[in-house]
């Protein structure tokens, strides 16, 4: 999510992705953020996808699907 109370959600994305560990590690933001420059943001920190809240199961079950097939 983009409005954590430590740190928001692109900081996160950068945090993780920095850890050798989890660099291949899919991430998807779930957000009820809209912005196209935030999505912009989170996609060029190393999100692989971005579900605006509220999204349906389906939507969600069909991003995964995308990202590990």
């Amino acid at each position: 999510d983009m409005n954590m109370p430590n740190m928001d959600g692109i900081s996160f994305i950068k945090k993780v992705k920095s850890d050798s560990k989890y660099k291949f590690t899919p991430i998807i933001m779930l957000t009820t953020e809209s912005q196209p420059e935030k999505k912009q943001q989170g996609m060029d920190a190393g999100a692989k996808a971005w579900l605006t809240k509220p999204f349906s199961p389906e939507e969600l079950l069909d991003t995964i699907s995308k990202l590990v097939t």
